[in-house]
C-alpha cells in the first residue's frame, strides 16, 4: 500500500528545509538536500545515525519494507520543532548526496 501524497505532505508540513520525492509509491524525505529518511505506509522512518539514536532513544528499529535496511520509526510527527531539530542534528552525520553523471 502506497502512502498518498497528501498524507506524506502532512507529515512534514511546517518543517523548514524539507522536501519529499516520490519513490515507487512511497516517499524519500530530504533535509537541506540530504536524504534523512522515508515515509512508507503513512509512517516516518529516519536513517540510523548517532544523532537520531540519541534523540529517539526508544524508537523501534524497523525495516520499512521487505529487503530494506532497518531505520528508526518516528512516532511524534506532530512536534514540528522536534522534527526540525532531529533532521538538523542528523544532517551533520549524513554523507553528501552522490551526483549521477551521464555518460
Amino acid at each position: 500500500m502506497g502512502t498518498p501524497k497528501n498524507v506524506a505532505e502532512e507529515l512534514i508540513a511546517g518543517v523548514a528545509d524539507v522536501r519529499i520525492r516520490a519513490m515507487m509509491g512511497e516517499w524519500l524525505v530530504y533535509f537541506r538536500e540530504k536524504m534523512v529518511g522515508t515515509i512508507e505506509d503513512g509512517h516516518l522512518y529516519v536513517t540510523i545515525v548517532p544523532a537520531a539514536e540519541e534523540l529517539l532513544p526508544n524508537a523501534v528499529r524497523q525495516s520499512p519494507h521487505a529487503g530494506a535496511k532497518p531505520r528508526l520509526r518516528v512516532e511524534n510527527v506532530s512536534d514540528k520543532a522536534f522534527l526540525y531539530a532531529l533532521f538538523a542534528a542528523m544532517w551533520e552525520e549524513l554523507p553528501a548526496n552522490r551526483r549521477k553523471t551521464l555518460r
